[in-house]
């Protein structure tokens, strides 16, 4: 069968239509793949986010972040409150102006609205998860220097 100026056309626009929707599965993978050869080691994966009811503009975020062993993370401060929860292992939550606080497996910890801090681990990593409650549109941290 000898294909026709159409019919040619048609069978382009198939194969872009498939290509484009193999390139849309596969992107998540590939940006993956980038961040860890970028050698950024900390994985977070959004569990939870949506609007707090009878609270306006608000939300709430909730994740799954692993950290690494000997990781800290750089300081940076929150426009809401922070907790977390540590699943596994442990992690040292370091708070500028107050002492380092060790949490441990099954410790929960609250971080106040814009108090700067960071997270570091020990020889285990850690696994967390994370509480945020934020205003609407604003970044979920800021870094500091």
């Amino acid at each position: 069968m000898i294909a026709t100026p159409r019919r040619s056309s048609r069978l382009i626009k198939q194969l872009l239509c498939c290509l484009g929707l193999l390139v849309l599965l596969l992107l998540p993978g590939l940006a993956q793949a980038e961040k860890h050869a970028a050698g950024v080691s900390v994985v977070a994966e959004n569990l939870l986010r949506g609007m707090m009811q009878g609270v306006e503009g608000r939300e709430i975020v909730v994740s799954r972040v692993s950290f690494p062993p000997h990781t800290q993370l750089p300081w940076h401060w929150h426009p809401g409150e922070e907790v977390f929860y540590v699943i596994e292992g442990s992690i040292t939550l370091k708070r500028r102006g107050q002492p380092d606080a060790l949490s441990g497996a099954g410790n929960a910890r609250k971080i106040a609205s814009e108090v700067v801090h960071t997270g570091q681990t020990g020889e285990a990593g850690a696994e967390l998860v994370i509480f945020r409650v934020h205003t609407v549109g604003e970044p979920e941290r800021y870094l500091v220097e």
